[in-house]
């Protein structure tokens, strides 16, 4: 028995990154998952490990910044399954690590157009079910994934930083909007991601500096109290929490789940 027994969960952004720990630690505690993102293949990849696991997926390949696909993706899943009770914007497109000065502002509105008007158009798409199911049963739930960096500003990260930021107000707006209708709206900004993204950027600093990737590794670690980069799967596990009944009257919080490197 899991804590999501019965719940029918959307993922946007399934990925190579935490995306697919998302949907993974949603499966695992009994909820059908929706895998969404625009390449097909890989979420058939991803679907088949969730139901080699014991668990229940299903795939409908979709690009966010259409909203006749966003639509599209709420329509098939209340057809299949009847119902809607969470949705986790995990979709995202990262920064080009830039200063703003010379910075090219076409780029900067491409980043917003996922980050903020895709996770917002998917959502409104959604909202209507996540309304149904409410009123059926007291609760349904969206959960934004944001980031420490619009918090801990670091250089060249405006781009990207700006467009969770502005995530961060939506997320506040929409709880006290939405709290009447019993729809919870949070979010789970990570820091340092453990998995293959950051393996891969630590490899490749650790290969511009001629040092040891350990060395890399063991810096960014002396910056997290917890000397830990937090790994996706336990990230994952507080998705899982804003998901379930466990945060029933818990609406419009961002919990910091870095390791402690950024208090908020």
């Amino acid at each position: 028995m899991g804590v999501l027994d019965d719940k029918i969960v959307i993922v946007s952004g399934v990925g190579p990154g935490l995306g697919q720990a998302n949907a993974r630690a949603l499966a695992r505690e009994g909820a059908t998952v929706v895998l969404a993102a625009r390449s097909a293949e890989y979420l058939e990849q991803i679907r088949t490990e969730i139901e080699s696991a014991g668990g229940h997926a299903v795939c409908v390949p979709t690009d966010i910044t259409d909203r006749a696909q966003c639509d599209a993706l709420a329509q098939q899943t209340l057809d299949r399954f009847g119902r809607l009770d969470v949705l986790v914007n995990n979709a995202f497109r990262m920064g080009g690590f830039q200063s703003f000065d010379g910075a090219d502002l076409a780029k900067w509105r491409k980043i917003h157009e996922v980050n903020v008007w895709g996770s917002l158009q998917l959502t409104q798409a959604c909202l209507p079910a996540l309304t149904t199911t409410a009123g059926a049963h007291g609760d349904a739930s969206v959960v934004f994934i944001l980031s420490m960096s619009q918090a801990k500003i670091r250089p060249d990260e405006i781009d990207y930083a700006s467009s969770k930021g502005a995530l961060r107000t939506a997320v506040q707006g929409l709880a006290y909007e939405l709290g009447p209708r019993k729809v919870r709206v949070n979010a789970v900004a990570p820091g340092w991601i453990g998995g293959p993204a950051v393996e891969m950027y630590l490899g490749w600093m650790a290969q511009e500096r001629g040092v040891d990737v350990s060395v890399v590794r063991a810096e960014r670690e002396a910056e997290i109290p917890l000397r830990e980069i937090p790994p996706q799967d336990d990230i994952a596990n507080s998705v899982v929490f804003f998901a379930s009944p466990w945060s029933r009257v818990i609406t419009g919080q961002t919990l910091n789940v870095n390791g402690g490197e950024y208090f908020g």
